[in-house]
């Protein structure tokens, strides 16, 4: 006697509902993946760290063409809160007032951007005499300044408005650089962080021809 035709077992049909959404399943996967590390990398460079390019020699011997430098942007928050203060020495990058973005990509990030050193902030008189920078009457060491690019300017009791800064380029010869000199004193809350390390090129080859490690902290 003959029974009915045998049939699959239910979980059969299961494990084929399984098997065809599983591509779709990890084409989900990988969009949160991608999604994940775009959060994160958008939280690191806003909060952590980021780095950007030099270009031209205005801070030379500081800074190169062509090299990048490592911002701390967790030091940005620091004074955005009221935490700290951007001091005399900093490297700092910043819109200059009355440039305006010429691409795209400098409407999204603000600039264009240019770096230099805070040389008196807020509230204190500067002078320049054939170069040399009294901050308050008082000489300022400039160890990084290259001593074969002669400086050749003045200036007499600047007294920088509260809440600026005043800053140079490195390269102190006539039109070595942009800065201050030209377009006066720089509103402390537009500087969008500090220089901290030259990271990239890591080595660097000198007129000589020999190669050098070229990671190292700006002055």
């Amino acid at each position: 006697m003959h029974g009915p035709p045998l049939r699959p077992p239910a979980s059969t049909g299961a494990e084929g509902t399984a098997s065809a959404s599983a591509p779709r399943k990890a084409r989900g996967g990988w969009f949160r993946r991608w999604a994940e590390a775009l959060v994160v990398a958008f939280l690191v460079v806003t909060f952590v760290g980021t780095t950007v390019g030099i270009e031209g020699n205005s801070m030379a011997p500081s800074l190169l063409d062509g090299e990048r430098a490592l911002v701390p942007r967790y030091e940005t928050w620091a004074v955005r809160l009221g935490l700290r203060s951007w001091s005399s020495g900093d490297v700092v990058y910043f819109r200059a007032p009355g440039d305006t973005p010429r691409t795209l990509l400098e409407r999204i990030t603000g600039g264009p951007f240019v770096i230099k050193r805070v040389i008196a902030r807020g509230g204190q008189a500067l002078e320049l005499q054939a170069g040399r920078v009294l901050v308050d009457g008082v000489p300022q060491p400039e160890p990084h300044l290259s001593p074969r690019r002669p400086a050749s300017f003045g200036l007499t009791n600047v007294l920088v408005p509260e809440d600026h800064l005043f800053v140079l380029g490195d390269d102190r010869s006539p039109l070595g650089s942009r800065d201050s000199r030209a377009f006066g004193p720089v509103p402390a809350d537009t500087v969008q962080g500090r220089a901290a390390w030259v990271v990239w090129p890591p080595v660097r080859r000198d007129a000589d021809g020999s190669w050098r490690w070229n990671v190292r902290p700006i002055p």
